[in-house]
């Protein structure tokens, strides 16, 4: 009589107990029931991954840049851009005294400056007599000028002109642009140890050969 109802709990839970499925009857799902459409799919959603990327980056703006061949100063700061040198300012004696005539009569090689070259020495109206007749004791007026000026059109030429009593030096570029001026130590400590008045007057040559 104890027995009974142990066996009618027993047949109840077999009843609840949902039915174990057979070997080889449970249901697969989709990537292990196809694995190669599976395998397939992944290939295919990756390329098309990689070909939108692609796609998009063809689609962006180029970075700008100059065209082949072209200046590049477009991307330097206003700033950075290197300005051209300003022309040398004429010599304001300059063009007078390519009028003036050459003492020297023929063109001669100057030693004194470098380069050496072919040149002609031309002097002011005020002194040309003392320069001509330079001696030890020579002194020039305030306002005279001595130019040596080259032979050739692109040479570099030199000035003086005295004011105060004391000589001002020009250096000059070709066409007489002036690249230094004042009292040029080099110039001022050469011409100290000329015979008159810082002056050193035509070769010995040119002045015996007259």
């Amino acid at each position: 009589m104890e027995q009974a109802p142990v066996a009618s709990a027993t047949a109840n839970a077999a009843l609840l107990r949902p039915p174990r499925p057979r070997n080889g009857d449970h249901t697969r799902s989709w990537y292990h029931a196809h694995p190669v459409r599976a395998a397939y799919a992944v290939f295919r959603l990756i390329a098309g991954t990689l070909l939108t990327l692609e796609v998009c980056a063809a689609c962006a703006p180029a970075a700008q840049g100059p065209l082949a061949g072209a200046s590049d100063a477009w991307a330097k700061p206003a700033a950075a851009r290197t300005a051209p040198p300003k022309p040398a300012q004429t010599w304001d004696a300059y063009a007078a005294a390519l009028e003036w005539p050459a003492l020297n009569g023929a063109p001669f090689i100057a030693h004194g400056h470098q380069p050496e070259q072919a040149v002609d020495v031309r002097v002011s109206a005020d002194c040309r007599n003392a320069y001509r007749a330079l001696v030890t004791d020579t002194v020039f007026p305030d306002g005279c000028v001595l130019a040596e000026l080259a032979k050739s059109a692109d040479g570099p030429g030199y000035g003086m002109r005295k004011l105060n009593g004391s000589w001002t030096y020009f250096q000059l570029g070709a066409r007489g642009g002036v690249l230094a001026e004042g009292a040029l130590s080099l110039c001022a400590g050469c011409h100290a140890q000329a015979p008159a008045d810082d002056v050193f007057g035509l070769p010995r040559e040119i002045v015996e050969s007259r």
